[in-house]
């Protein structure tokens, strides 16, 4: 499937005027100035620049405008809100403050190439029935480079993967074996092929079919997807979540119409720096994003119910992985989320029934710091 190209495209609205999209960029951040410095002079060279920025801004010490705008002049409107440290609620006030058609959602450790904006758009704008895209994005690998693309799994990590029902992120296709493993090897593609980029039963996310040059998956990564607005606010980010909102974008993107709504663009590459900063260490991580997948199985509508009883199944396929790895705090990890989903007591379930209001975290200041220049640019 071909990916079209340009740096200023149009899509017809309802009446079949032609519309120019209106991109706004909502950009949460804490206690990250460097990264975030990089993240706004990726989006100062953009070939087609953005309608607006929205930071919000948790610091310690709260950013100021002037100091995020700088010499940067190729910047478009700016605004800086401040609120507590939250980042559901973090991207949630800067997607109702944001004015466009579509927001594109930007972590602030990300660098994106000068064409990003350009290439969203213009493919929105070609598949207008569609409203999630994004680049391919590559994490920083810890040795000063980013992976590249999907790994080619051995058939042992597809069985094991199989067996306990856990996520796999890799091109099936690719996986090659002798003659011994070529059975099992077809049998696993045929499996995986019928599941396509959705989830395991036990919610674990697969991204597997992966040779076109546009993917559609039921979830990925949103810090650098261009969503519309209209789905963002009908499936907002959950703020009964952690301060750090591991597990936000699954969330969020269970709300999304349609089995595999989000397209990636496989030749649009986006680094992800992955900042050290107000980051959480793996072990806690880990542990947060299993009792999110928990609630999001009990809670959302898309699985069955058996789905909780194939979770608890996949953690022992992954204490299993982490004892063997020697990874002792990774285990202890999992066998606590084992413990807790097995007994029904995730803290996100008993926050799931209070009322929504009651989020500890404060709307944003309405002393916000701003630079909107011409109020009637781009709208």
């Amino acid at each position: 499937m071909a990916v079209a190209r340009a740096s200023t495209v149009v899509h017809r609205g309802g009446t079949g005027r032609a519309v120019e999209p209106v991109v706004s960029v909502v950009i949460p951040t804490r206690n990250r100035p460097a990264n975030l410095a990089r993240t706004l002079e990726a989006l100062g060279r953009q070939t087609r620049p953005a309608h607006e920025i929205v930071i919000v801004d948790a610091s310690d010490q709260p950013l100021e405008e002037p100091a995020l705008r700088g010499s940067n002049r190729a910047l478009p409107p700016l605004v800086c809100l401040h609120t507590r440290p939250g980042l559901c609620a973090q991207r949630n006030i800067g997607i109702r403050k944001a004015t466009g058609s579509h927001v594109l959602l930007c972590d602030d450790d990300i660098e994106l190439p000068p064409e990003y904006i350009a290439r969203l758009v213009a493919y929105l704008a070609t598949n207008p029935n569609e409203g999630a895209v994004t680049g391919l994005i590559r994490e920083a690998d810890g040795a000063g480079g980013f992976t590249h693309g999907f790994a080619r799994p051995s058939v042992r990590h597809l069985a094991f993967a199989f067996l306990f029902q856990l996520t796999v992120w890799a091109d099936v296709e690719a996986a090659q074996t002798g003659w011994l493993g070529a059975p099992p090897l077809r049998a696993l593609g045929r499996w995986y092929r019928r599941r396509g980029n959705t989830w395991t039963v036990a919610g674990w996310p697969l991204v597997t079919q992966v040779s076109d040059a546009v993917l559609h998956t039921a979830t990925y990564g949103l810090g650098a997807a261009l969503v519309r607005r209209s789905w963002l606010l009908g499936s907002p980010y959950d703020e009964r979540l952690g301060a750090h909102g591991i597990g936000d974008n699954y969330g969020v993107a269970l709300g999304f119409p349609g089995e595999c709504p989000i397209a990636v663009l496989v030749d649009l590459p986006v680094l992800h720096h992955r900042a050290a900063a107000n980051r959480l260490d793996p072990a806690d991580a880990f542990l947060q994003r299993v009792l999110a997948l928990d609630y999001f199985l009990r809670t959302s509508g898309r699985f069955s119910r058996t789905s909780v009883a194939w979770l608890i199944w996949s953690l022992v396929g992954r204490s299993m992985m982490f004892a063997a790895r020697g990874r002792t705090d990774m285990l202890r990890s999992s066998v606590v989320a084992f413990a807790t989903v097995l007994v029904g007591s995730n803290p996100l379930m008993a926050r799931a029934r209070d009322p929504v209001g009651t989020s500890p975290v404060a709307q944003a200041s309405p002393h916000a710091t701003a630079s909107r220049g011409d109020p009637e640019v781009g709208r």
